[in-house]
């Protein structure tokens, strides 16, 4: 089996199918065929959903309101959080 995911794929939809998959599978209804077909799609399911965390991981957005009350987003590393926690102690806020 050498299918590929579609373009659109999200990662709730490849979540959703990848749960079915091993409900599937688990139930051992399935003819060793079947079951092989469903391993492999699951594989290439559990590959799109640890890329699209990865992917995610790190991409946090802040949002900061300008002198003039206007709102901005400003995307910001994964490990901002902690360096603005080493800053701030021993401040009162």
């Amino acid at each position: 089996m050498s299918a590929k995911l579609p373009k659109d794929l999200t990662f709730e939809t490849a979540l959703k199918e990848l749960e079915e998959i091993t409900r599937s599978l688990e139930d051992g209804k399935e003819s060793l065929e079947k079951s092989m077909e469903l391993y492999e799609r699951g594989v290439l399911l559990k590959s799109f959903c640890e890329g699209k965390l990865k992917e995610a991981e790190g991409k946090w957005t802040i949002l900061r309101k300008k002198g003039n009350g206007q709102v901005e987003a400003e995307e910001i590393k994964h490990n901002h959080f902690e360096d603005e926690k080493k800053d701030s102690q021993g401040n009162i806020f």
